[in-house]
């Protein structure tokens, strides 16, 4: 399976960057348009280790598809990884992690992925899946650096 690692700087502390990640509501925030998504719903809230989480997503106002995923780890201000249960891709797996610097934080994020079907065909929909996904995280990398820097 494809693995991409995504890395970028964020000119906040450590626990501000970390709380705004904590927040599965901010996921809508940071998705690129005309991709569209929308938290439903934590269980249990708020996010734990073992959660699961449900959004909505599809383009422009429209968000008819369903994509839950659980919290497998959380430690609060270094990391925490999630598992799709169900979704836009047959596997995704995401762990974040964030690494306090001395004037800010490193957001590194790394999934893994499949997005079917098996075989060449397969194969090909996976690079041009890792490819949008590379662009997506610059996009979210840069945004966030835009929305917690210090002002």
């Amino acid at each position: 399976m494809p693995t991409i690692r995504a890395r970028g700087w964020v000119d906040a502390p450590v626990e501000r960057v970390f709380a705004f990640f904590d927040d599965p509501a901010n996921l809508g925030r940071l998705t690129p348009p005309p991709a569209r998504v929308r938290l439903i719903a934590v269980d249990p809230a708020p996010p734990l280790a073992g959660s699961i989480l449900e959004f909505r997503y599809g383009i422009g106002p429209w968000t008819p598809l369903r994509w839950r995923v659980r919290l497998l780890e959380r430690v609060e201000h270094e990391r925490f990884a999630d598992t799709t249960l169900s979704g836009p891709m047959a596997r995704f797996d995401h762990t974040h992690a964030f690494h306090a610097a001395r004037r800010g934080t490193w957001v590194t994020d790394e999934i893994t992925f499949h997005v079917g079907p098996g075989g060449v065909l397969g194969a090909a929909i996976d690079r041009l899946a890792g490819v949008a996904m590379r662009a997506v995280f610059v996009y979210r990398h840069a945004l966030t650096r835009f929305l917690l820097a210090r002002h």
